[in-house]
């Protein structure tokens, strides 16, 4: 990105999941954060059983805790964007929900995780209906896949005529603004709507096994541009962007599903310099 690595950057908070293979969740969201020149801090929702062949169980944070760890770090004023993402209950809901009603002008980011690529549940129905009721009209983004958008819209999601209907139900429900990513269609588009332009970004698959973590790094990466000052329709841009190049040089880390390469800009740099007699300016 444009803005010099020596300078402040802005802080970022990231709501999820832990995800120990670091594919997904809170170690993603911190990576993507990192690579966009933000400083990430974060607070545990669950933790995870997993590696990257998938989750075999989940164990929720206990919400007094939760809601502790994410005032102290809001109360040092530096937090400039909030990302949420896997919630797995609808009592960790409650407490977003809180928190958004306590800082309704943070610019907060809504992943709505519902399930694992293995199939494994991430969100109970009380959650998800909570979701759809409380937290869709106070965040200034929700990107569901189409999976996801399908459950929160209560209608089918299988093409792109019928994302941009899910979107602008979504909205017509209360969401300020959506990004349904479509990974799975033979295009990997994504529509986005605000209320009043439907706009779709397609892109070619690359490499369809290297998407371990594509909606958690997503979401961040859009939370970090917002908090960079971009506007939202900007960070959506470059936010698809980068994930796409995110796949395109990411690698295996085990023989099941590869995460995204959230630092291919940082390598990139380092080989530059590696063959430059001159040190080569680090710009992400």
């Amino acid at each position: 990105m444009n803005q010099p690595i020596n300078s402040a950057w802005p802080v970022v908070l990231s709501i999820a999941g832990f995800d120990p293979s670091g594919g997904a969740g809170i170690v993603a969201d911190l990576k993507t954060f990192a690579a966009h020149n933000c400083y990430g801090v974060a607070a545990i929702t669950a933790m995870t059983v997993q590696n990257s062949q998938g989750v075999t169980s989940v164990h929720p944070v206990e919400t007094p805790v939760l809601r502790e760890s994410i005032l102290s770090l809001l109360a040092d004023g530096r937090v400039k964007a909030l990302k949420i993402g896997m919630l797995g209950n609808k009592a960790t809901a409650e407490v977003i929900c809180e928190i958004l009603e306590l800082y309704p002008d943070l610019p907060a980011v809504l992943d709505p995780v519902a399930r694992s690529s293995n199939d494994f549940d991430l969100l109970d129905a009380a959650g998800l209906e909570f979701i759809r009721r409380q937290l869709l009209s106070r965040v200034a983004l929700v990107t569901p896949n189409m999976a996801e958008a399908a459950a929160l819209a209560e209608m089918p999601v299988d093409s792109l005529d019928s994302m941009k209907a899910a979107a602008r139900k979504l909205v017509d429900m209360g969401a300020r603004a959506v990004v349904v990513t479509g990974g799975h269609l033979d295009k990997a588009i994504d529509v986005f709507f605000d209320g009043i332009t439907t706009e779709s970004f397609a892109g070619d698959h690359i490499k369809p096994d290297n998407t371990h973590g594509t909606g958690c790094t997503f979401s961040s990466a859009v939370t970090a541009n917002l908090a960079l000052g971009r506007h939202l329709r900007d960070a959506v841009v470059l936010a698809k962007a980068y994930v796409v190049e995110a796949i395109r040089q990411a690698f295996p880390v085990g023989p099941g599903r590869i995460p995204l390469n959230h630092f291919y800009r940082l390598m990139q740099t380092t080989r530059v310099s590696d063959h430059s007699p001159a040190v080569a300016e680090t710009v992400l």
